[in-house]
């Protein structure tokens, strides 16, 4: 007995690969080779910037009081570690100072376009890269292109 094939449309499949395409290019995000999304060019009129609010308290200290950049160890750089959204699985460093005498700030971090990404701080002294003080869990954020995002204070806690 010979086995036959019987002949197979190509019409289904190729309008299938096609209204993914669609769909993937309407929505600004492109999938690549390694499964990471990078998104396209910034729409005009979008500001995807996070403002990362920060604030230095006390471990040992009944009621977590605040403390000073220069008490907590000489602290002198706050570090977000950022992922998700249109940076895909990259871990992406923003640096911002920690003045002495400062127990509280914030700073911007400049987004690739508006998503939800994965948010954590680090307290350093000695710089971005010196000893590390304290850190943050990972805050989940949405970021919009209004310009106008930011996260909660974050608390990180010294042992001082």
């Amino acid at each position: 007995m010979k086995a036959t094939r019987g002949k197979r449309s190509l019409h289904v499949p190729v309008l299938l690969a096609a209204m993914a395409g669609l769909a993937l290019s309407a929505s600004g995000c492109i999938i690549d080779a390694s499964s990471n999304p990078s998104c396209g060019p910034t729409p005009a009129g979008c500001y995807p910037d996070l403002t990362i609010f920060w604030e230095i308290r006390s471990q040992p200290t009944a009621g977590n009081p605040l403390i000073t950049c220069d008490a907590a160890g000489g602290a002198n750089a706050v570090v977000a570690l950022i992922d998700g959204g249109c940076l895909g699985s990259a871990l992406v460093e923003f640096d911002g100072a920690c003045p002495a005498g400062t127990a509280s700030g914030s700073f911007v971090a400049p987004l690739p376009n508006a998503g939800t990404y994965n948010v954590s701080l680090e307290l350093h002294s000695g710089g971005p890269n010196g000893p590390k003080l304290s850190e943050t869990p990972i805050l989940v954020q949405p970021v919009d292109c209004s310009g106008g995002t930011a996260t909660p204070t974050a608390s990180m806690f010294v042992n001082f």
